[in-house]
């Protein structure tokens, strides 16, 4: 009797085993297309799979499918927590006040090891089905990916310089510099040349959606001793606030710099970074400029610290907000706080 009970708890072993749900990734395979196939989201996809960015997928691949949860309320991650550089399990427990283990455990690690970038379930709750159906807080994005790789051409009849160039996507001077070839540059039949292949791919990126709300914040704290003017008698399109001198200057929203330098003397060293919704903000007469153009920032981040204002002897920082390049009040847009006290 012993026997047959043991034969049945291994069948049952066995049987939930192989029931688990593996999908085999076929040419043309996304992870949003295999995800919408099982009724799953391409994040419980990444996470059951522990897959790394750039989540590249290969056709013969297996990819495990996460059960569906039930009807009605189910767990789910209510505060997360994205790596930055240096960090550690050990660090961000004590952030947020929980255990290691506990960590581990949500986030179905299997060591310490974190990487720059991975997103961690700091705690998980109990949500109802309404809610589950909200707007997604990241959506997939693809992106082109160029790789070179050298590769071995023989030679054939008929070939020249140009046309392995025009077949390969590349150029006859990269042809002569990667085979050290000398005047008149003859190849002949038999002949292996190093070709500099390019290849073009496209991965998929899990791209996070704007959770804070758009909004601008000071740049700095300080009073505010010239307002915007824009009529017939004065022009004035920006507020100079008074600080003391190397004050550090924050960007006012998330964006990206678009101009970092002094070839417009009338800001001095002047900032301009472009933000969404056809905004832009403008920071004149900045003492030390700590940012270049091109370079994405955050709302917060240092962007240089404050200098002299119209070469007076008053330190501060001059700002301006546009929409649609068109100059608007920024004390509409910022918060009133302290600064908006001291205005008078």
């Amino acid at each position: 009797m012993r026997f047959y009970i043991s034969i049945l708890t291994l069948f049952f072993i066995l049987f939930s085993t192989s029931s688990a749900l593996t999908h085999t990734v076929k040419r043309g395979d996304n992870l949003g297309k295999i995800a919408k196939k099982y009724g799953v989201s391409v994040k419980e996809l990444i996470q059951t799979n522990n897959l790394k960015k750039p989540y590249i997928i290969r056709p013969g691949q297996k990819l495990k499918i996460p059960a569906k949860g039930k009807k009605g309320s189910s767990s789910k991650c209510v505060l997360k927590h994205k790596v930055k550089k240096g960090e550690s399990l050990i660090k961000i427990a004590k952030k947020y006040r929980v255990w290691v283990k506990d960590l581990k455990k949500i986030n179905n690690l299997k060591s310490d090891r974190l990487y720059t970038g991975q997103v961690l379930c700091i705690k998980t709750g109990k949500v109802s089905s309404k809610k589950s159906k909200s707007k997604k807080d990241f959506y997939i994005k693809k992106k082109k990916v160029i790789t070179k790789r050298i590769i071995r051409y023989r030679v054939k009849k008929g070939d020249s310089l140009s046309k392995i160039a025009k077949k390969y996507n590349t150029t006859v001077s990269r042809l002569i510099k990667l085979n050290n070839l000398k005047k008149p540059y003859i190849i002949r039949p038999g002949q292996k040349l190093k070709v500099e292949k390019r290849e073009i791919t496209y991965v998929e990126e899990v791209v996070k959606r704007r959770t804070v709300p758009f909004g601008f914040i000071w740049p700095v704290e300080g009073k505010v001793i010239n307002q915007f003017v824009n009529n017939a008698k004065k022009r004035h399109l920006g507020i100079d606030i008074k600080t003391e001198c190397s004050v550090p200057i924050k960007a006012a929203e998330d964006g990206k710099v678009i101009f970092a330098g002094n070839s417009i003397k009338a800001y001095g060293n002047l900032i301009i970074i472009k933000h969404a919704k056809r905004f832009n903000t403008v920071y004149g007469h900045v003492g030390q400029i700590t940012v270049k153009e091109g370079q994405t920032v955050k709302k917060g981040d240092l962007i240089g610290y404050t200098g002299k204002l119209n070469d007076s002897k008053t330190c501060g920082v001059y700002f301006e907000i546009r929409k649609n390049a068109i100059p608007v009040d920024p004390l509409v847009f910022l918060s009133k706080s302290k600064n908006q006290k001291k205005l008078n």
